[in-house]
């Protein structure tokens, strides 16, 4: 690859994941698009969690934030 290219991928990717109880079980929707900054991610956490959602951060490395105390109801 080029030094070019490679300054131009992002270091660092961030996704917003729900959280969602169904029956016993919590099901984890990992399927959120991929974004370029935390800041970005965090914006769009904020707006699903004020809606009733529960949501984390997740990084591309799969660590996961949580922005919603405890699991749905």
């Amino acid at each position: 690859m080029s030094s070019s290219f490679q300054n131009r991928i992002p270091s660092n990717m961030w996704r917003v994941v729900f959280y969602e109880r169904r029956g016993n079980r919590i099901h984890v929707d990992r399927t959120g698009p991929w974004l370029p900054e935390k800041r970005l991610a965090t914006h769009w956490a904020n707006w699903f969690r004020e809606r009733g959602y529960h949501v984390a951060l997740q990084d591309q490395t799969g660590e996961l934030e949580k922005i919603n105390p405890g699991l749905p109801s």
